[in-house]
């Protein structure tokens, strides 16, 4: 689709001959494609098309059956999700119902054994970014749909990934 190309740098995401197939149904059919860095980049096409597939290849939910995924120029094709530089926001959110706004934040970086301190601190600001500073005590059942979208990206977004993908981001 598009050859990245800046300052030399490799594409943050480049795919090549991606394709994955569940039974006789092809989802996703030999996709060639680069994304630059720093590149915000949208996956448009009706439903059924391939395009949470594709998103569930390039942050490793699913094994291609061909073709490759690469991120800043290394192949991830084989590896686990918890090894790649990606963050994804579900289009159901996926937040813990039991975990407060604050606990949901920090999920990740307890589970990579962030200091306390830091995680807490790398939370709060996420959520400043949000523009949902004290809503860290509540459980998610408290929240409208639209302030659980914004804690999903809070616990994307605290973690820093290289690659953010945003599954249905507009529901």
């Amino acid at each position: 689709m598009t050859e990245a190309s800046t300052a030399g740098q490799p594409a943050d995401i480049r795919l090549r001959g991606l394709t994955k197939r569940f039974g006789d149904v092809v989802a996703v059919d030999g996709v060639d494609l680069d994304i630059a860095p720093g590149e915000f980049f949208t996956l448009l096409g009706p439903s059924g098309s391939g395009k949470t597939t594709t998103l569930r290849m390039i942050a490793g939910f699913e094994p291609p059956d061909q073709g490759t995924v690469e991120l800043a120029g290394h192949d991830v094709s084989a590896l686990p999700p918890y090894d790649r530089p990606v963050n994804t926001v579900f289009q159901d959110y996926a937040l813990f119902p039991h975990m407060t706004v604050q606990q949901n934040v920090e999920y990740g970086l307890m589970v990579k054994k962030v200091a306390k301190d830091e995680r807490r601190q790398r939370a709060e600001q996420a959520l400043q970014m949000v523009r949902l500073t004290g809503y860290g005590g509540r459980k998610p059942a408290q929240l409208s749909g639209g302030q659980r979208q914004r804690v999903a990206l809070a616990r994307a977004i605290v973690n820093r990934p290289r690659v953010l993908l945003l599954d249905e981001p507009l529901g």
